[in-house]
């Protein structure tokens, strides 16, 4: 997603794209809580049974940004990391 003339969201659906701590799509849950073990909120997903898992990082110069991992209630279908508030929004660009 672009806002403004620059990269402001990236948006995976594929298990062969990980983050840098690892996680991918097809991860369980408790796969992102253990790499994640600080600073990951869970809420309830807007469309489905699943749910966000949004890490926070703890630096405070990268207090603008987060990755947000939705799930079916199990599994990672897709994540999302960027800056805040694009990060945030559910729907994508399309």
């Amino acid at each position: 997603m672009v806002e403004n003339g620059t990269v402001a969201r990236i948006d995976v659906d594929s298990g062969s794209v990980a983050t840098v701590e690892g996680a991918r799509v097809g991860d369980s849950e408790e796969r992102i809580r253990q790499l994640y073990p600080r600073n990951l909120a869970s809420s309830p997903h807007k469309y489905t049974d699943g749910h966000n898992l949004t890490f926070t990082p703890a630096e405070s110069g990268d207090s603008l940004y987060r990755i947000v991992f939705e799930t079916d209630g199990h599994r990672v279908v897709r994540y999302r990391a960027g800056r805040v508030p694009p990060v945030e929004y559910v729907e994508g660009c399309g």
